[in-house]
């Protein structure tokens, strides 16, 4: 991507122009007194949930589940003390019996 730098006087003379070199992939830099105070840049595409559906399926099993034992197996003794304290009064059910 490409960036054009321009004070905010020449951005207000050449604004549609600036426009079509946006719609292009240009990044524009508006400054003001030698600072920067705008950036101008395209609009970002919507998200495809469909292929990220699909993607997610393809990685399917690469991701571990922790079960909360796992997890608390980092209380042990020796075990800095901030290991596992964030979960200390969560309530997870895991089959069909509360932890």
């Amino acid at each position: 991507m490409s960036t054009i730098r321009l004070s905010a006087t020449s951005a207000r003379n050449k604004f549609f122009e600036l426009l079509n070199q946006v719609a292009l992939g240009t990044e524009v830099i508006i400054e003001k007194d030698r600072k920067e105070v705008a950036i101008i840049t395209g609009k970002k595409t919507k998200t495809d949930w469909d292929s990220l559906l699909k993607a997610s399926k393809k990685v399917h099993g690469i991701f571990k589940n922790y079960s909360v034992e796992e997890i608390s197996t980092l209380r042990k003794k020796g075990a800095w003390k901030g290991f596992g304290e964030w979960d200390k009064g969560l309530k997870v059910k895991t089959r069909g019996r509360e932890l």
